[in-house]
């Protein structure tokens, strides 16, 4: 059964956004409040960094979620760890209102977990693209994990020929030092502005939350989310399918790797013109633009 908590603190939003509901077998269960709090703290911050400092819409303010009123954040206790991130507006029997839903393992542990922040990721991905390929879908969501963790790398090198890009197309989160190359090459300074109020906070044992010095793309990433949005626009178009409304298959399906690939060739050389390119960048380019036409 779903029994709805009470949610206080919700620092990014007031609380109106994300209601709390503990899944169990037992109805007098209870989880701990510090380990709820924890999750609360992660969640809107994580929600701030994603809004306020990479500059991408909240998924509650896009068109394929304005029918749903709040995202329903689904503890299971019985669950220890892990979690999910579902991309359908929906009703339950725990509340009628229509929302959007993740969930998470009853034990993890915020201070020592990023897997909320994971998953709100996703919730982000999936209010902007259609788009699930695990290169994509994971590989994104597995670098967002950095905004929160701090450890910001350069990535290896982007792929110098068709049989590396084919791994790194073959990938799921093991495809973040991928994307954290492209950002690099992009915003080699690395230059953000974490506001004072999101550095200062701690979880309950005093740990930081945001602990990002620098983030390589920030400025990026909100061009790469519109130019995705646009491919999948035109390939729904082009499939007679909803644009909202896709089979599963079909959004997880690696034929429409070409598309990806073709939104992330637009969206770098809007970002960036070929003549300030660095030598790297301009040969993964040339690299995928006959995947392009």
């Amino acid at each position: 059964m779903l029994q709805q908590l009470e949610n206080e603190l919700n620092l990014a939003k007031g609380g109106d956004d994300t209601h709390f509901f503990v899944e169990s077998s037992d109805p007098h269960s209870e989880l701990p409040s510090t380990r709820l709090d924890d999750l609360d703290i992660q969640l809107a911050a994580a929600d701030a960094l994603y809004s306020q400092v990479l500059g991408l819409t909240p998924p509650l303010h896009m068109p394929r979620y304005q029918r749903a009123g709040f995202i329903m954040v689904i503890l299971r206790a019985d669950q220890t760890r892990g979690g999910q991130a579902y991309d359908e507006v929906v009703r339950s029997a725990a509340s009628p209102d229509c929302h959007i839903r993740m969930a998470l393992g009853g034990q993890v542990d915020a201070a020592h977990n990023l897997t909320p922040a994971h998953e709100l990721f996703h919730l982000y991905q999936n209010a902007h693209m259609m788009f699930k390929q695990g290169w994509v879908h994971e590989g994104l969501a597995r670098w967002s994990e950095s905004l929160l963790r701090g450890n910001v790398q350069e990535g290896p090198p982007l792929p110098a020929n068709v049989e590396a890009l084919e791994r790194v197309l073959q990938e799921s989160y093991g495809a973040a030092p991928f994307w954290q190359r492209l950002f690099y090459l992009l915003d080699p300074q690395g230059d953000i502005s974490i506001p004072d109020a999101l550095r200062d906070i701690r979880y309950h044992d005093g740990s930081q939350v945001v602990a990002v010095s620098e983030l390589y793309g920030s400025a990026f990433l909100p061009l790469l989310f519109s130019s995705l949005h646009e491919a999948g626009a035109v390939l729904a178009a082009r499939e007679q399918w909803p644009v909202y409304g896709w089979a599963e298959a079909d959004q997880r399906s690696l034929r429409h790797n070409e598309a990806i690939l073709s939104a992330v060739h637009h969206a770098v050389s809007t970002y960036m013109p070929v003549a300030d390119q660095p030598d790297e960048l301009r040969a993964f380019m040339q690299l995928i633009e006959p995947m392009t036409n």
